[in-house]
């Protein structure tokens, strides 16, 4: 039996976490020159943050599990990537940076098969989950290879890469569940 009122719960915290996000991303692309060690923390906690909320919406029973089908890897990484920037970012810098943009590229491979697995359940807006989460695996194949070697540029990639995350992240959660819903309510 699916327990609604924790799946909306859950979905409120996810929609929170793309968020935040989305805001730690814009904070990057706007102030590229903050400190190594501010961002290393900072971020290291939004990602073990990150990695929590991955993990509870991994257990949630919504129906067809498509907006949290991946959680459980995806969530277990997170917190260890974010573990490792609280602990030993400035140290490991360079690794931590490649680690992020291998992150971000698997999570957005994940929600391409998120959109295939949509578009063959019959939801409409797949194609939105599938040209956001190409456009995320771009990015984060750039930040992998980093192909600026300036600190600022690749500040501000890792911002960019951490808006269009949250964005689908956000999209997904919002459309999936909803369809879920809507679904359950209108079968007898």
């Amino acid at each position: 039996m699916i327990d609604t009122e924790r799946l909306a719960h859950i979905k409120s915290v996810y929609s929170g976490a793309s968020i935040v996000l989305m805001v730690l991303g814009l904070m990057l692309l706007i102030k590229p020159g903050i400190s190594a060690a501010w961002f290393f923390r900072l971020g290291g906690i939004v990602m073990i943050g990150f990695g929590i909320v991955r993990l509870c919406g991994y257990f949630s029973k919504d129906l067809l599990q498509l907006a949290f089908q991946f959680d459980f890897a995806v969530g277990l990484i997170a917190c260890l990537i974010g573990i490792i920037m609280v602990l030993w970012g400035q140290e490991l810098s360079s690794l931590v940076c490649v680690c992020i943009g291998l992150f971000l590229v698997a999570d957005a491979l994940l929600r391409i098969q998120t959109a295939l697995d949509a578009r063959q359940i019959g939801l409409e807006r797949w194609p939105v989950i599938l040209v956001i989460a190409l456009l995320a695996a771009a990015i984060g194949i750039l930040l992998v290879f980093r192909p600026y070697q300036g600190v600022r540029a690749i500040t501000r990639l890792i911002g960019l890469n951490l808006i269009i995350e949250g964005i689908l992240n956000l999209y997904v959660v919002r459309n999936t569940v909803n369809t879920i819903r809507r679904k359950m309510e209108w079968e007898p």
